[in-house]
């Protein structure tokens, strides 16, 4: 094993994998789109919400909630500990969500971040979460960015 810069850089070389070494489970990076150009011709089509499973704690309701998003595999109790020590140390209203195809939500054949998205939009309404603070972790982290782009004109 060589030391020293020259040799670090010579190892790193040597590590590198070819593109497409990985065969089928390769990571893939596409791009998603947040909304179709109205010029392009096509209409379009927003994902069906599902009614998603969630645990509300209570909280002050003229402060912006705190909303919890959980990864792949994951659900709406992988949050309990810090929802619970967050509302009490807060007096903010602490939303966990189970994600379509997660937890106790139900499933459907499209798991797509929009749909996820769509979700949410659809719920945070009804729960009268207004303005609020987003958290997620992993596929609730991209969710939440979704969410953020397609909401940046209005507050969620």
């Amino acid at each position: 094993v060589r030391t020293g810069k020259r040799g670090m850089l010579c190892w790193a070389r040597a590590c590198r994998l070819p593109h497409g070494a990985l065969g089928p489970f390769a990571p893939s990076f596409s791009r998603v789109p947040v909304a179709l150009s109205s010029s392009s011709g096509q209409r379009e089509v927003k994902p069906r919400p599902l009614p998603l499973s969630y645990r509300l704690l209570d909280g002050d309701t003229t402060l912006p909630a705190i909303v919890f998003l959980h990864g792949l595999f994951g659900s709406k109790t992988n949050f309990n500990s810090i929802a619970k020590a967050l509302a009490q140390q807060t007096s903010r209203r602490v939303l966990t969500v189970d994600a379509r195809n997660h937890g106790d939500s139900p499933h459907s054949p499209d798991a797509s971040y929009e749909a996820m998205c769509q979700d949410l939009q659809s719920l945070l309404p009804q729960l009268g979460l207004g303005p609020c603070a987003i958290i997620g972790h992993s596929m609730g982290g991209k969710t939440a960015m979704l969410l953020a782009l397609q909401r940046s004109q209005s507050p969620l």
